[in-house]
């Protein structure tokens, strides 16, 4: 298992340390990374990862960037990530704002903290010249929010899946160790049809009201509370006026289950749903999100590793199922689990914060995994 002594090490290098993680956090945040955007922060990362030593730094055109440590002897490989963009579009303002413990700004935790982490880990592994076996791949991926559909992640064990025996993924709050992906579709539908007046042309279908009686069947469908499984329509848009029958209209909806086949089974219902009103309208389905699912066994030793850590930290685990970048390899049946660095309050609002003060915890946690797993 972990060497308790070198987890004690790894703390207190963290907390002599905290204000270099903390300065690294903010220039982290504070390089935008809207959806589809994430290229100047991949290009940072691989700017610090360079600074720090590496060779093996590339960006591909995901983008997602990568870096290699290789280890002295033969080995396993464990690819750790952390994902690059936040769900804030061009504009947000991304400047840090510091009140004691804490630090505030839109993506301060979710994911800056864990893109910092990587770049920290770095530095701790030259200072204190940590012995590696086997191979450490970091990878900041891009896509991970919304419409990312994971993209990243999936470019990345799309190059590296054959070769990878292990997946970390750095996301979410310290003591959490996901170890269950829950999948997920999503589905853009667009309505359209000939429009018109609202009073010389009334009867004619609208966009909007068909969509509307969509919407209203979809809300009364039942789906099962074990496994788990839900729905939700969260953006609708469409129409000119308010006197003119809507053209055009058209909806997200998000499906997700922790078993894939009560997902299908809610889609294939949704699907029969909108099919039911298409009388004068045309209707267009298109899947914008596939999320694989996937569970590693929660006494599999990836977890227990992780979990023994934090309770030697003085943290209590707490494991349940989430949608992160750890669900593609999960879903490829590779051991994988997603794992957080600090507290952090406020995830994908405008005031999103965090608390400085577990970091060195959290810090010690993901190195003390990996040494472990690499040893």
């Amino acid at each position: 298992m972990f060497d308790e002594r070198l987890l004690r090490k790894l703390e207190n290098y963290y907390q002599e340390h905290l204000e270099d993680m903390v300065q690294e956090n903010i220039a982290v945040c504070e390089v935008a990374a809207p959806p589809f955007q994430e290229r100047e922060r991949a290009e940072y990362v691989a700017k610090r990862w360079r600074e720090l030593g590496l060779t093996e730094v590339f960006v591909d055109d995901t983008p997602n960037v990568y870096a290699h440590v290789q280890g002295q002897k033969e080995g396993p490989t464990v690819l750790v990530a952390a994902h690059l963009d936040t769900v804030f579009p061009p504009g947000t303002d991304v400047r840090v704002r510091r009140e004691g413990h804490e630090l505030h700004a839109p993506g301060i935790r979710d994911n800056s903290t864990a893109v910092a982490a990587l770049i920290q880990l770095v530095a701790c592994l030259r200072e204190l010249e940590l012995t590696l076996n086997g191979r450490l791949i970091l990878v900041g991926t891009a896509g991970e929010e919304g419409l990312g559909d994971l993209r990243g992640m999936k470019a990345a064990m799309a190059r590296y899946g054959q070769e990878v025996d292990m997946v970390v993924a750095v996301d979410g709050n310290l003591g959490s160790v996901i170890h269950e992906g829950i999948a997920s579709r999503r589905l853009r539908v667009i309505v359209t049809t000939g429009g018109g007046h609202s009073w010389a042309d009334f009867g004619v279908p609208s966009a909007i009201h068909a969509l509307g009686r969509m919407i209203a069947d979809i809300s009364r469908l039942e789906v099962p509370k074990q496994p788990r499984t839900t729905y939700n329509v969260g953006v609708i848009s469409g129409g000119t006026s308010v006197n003119t029958i809507a053209q055009q209209a058209e909806m997200y909806i998000d499906m997700r289950s922790t078993c894939s086949n009560s997902l299908a089974q809610l889609e294939k219902q949704v699907r029969e749903i909108l099919h039911r009103h298409t009388q004068g309208v045309q209707v267009g389905i298109e899947v914008v999100g596939d999320r694989p699912g996937g569970a590693l066994a929660a006494d599999h030793y990836l977890v227990q590793v992780a979990k023994d850590i934090l309770t030697a930290l003085g943290i209590t685990p707490s494991s349940g199922p989430s949608s992160t970048d750890a669900n593609v390899p999960l879903g490829q049946g590779l051991p994988a689990i997603c794992i957080g660095i600090t507290d952090g309050r406020g995830a994908h609002r405008l005031d999103e914060s965090l608390d400085i003060r577990p970091i060195p915890k959290g810090m010690a946690q993901l190195t003390s995994l990996l040494v472990t797993l690499l040893s």
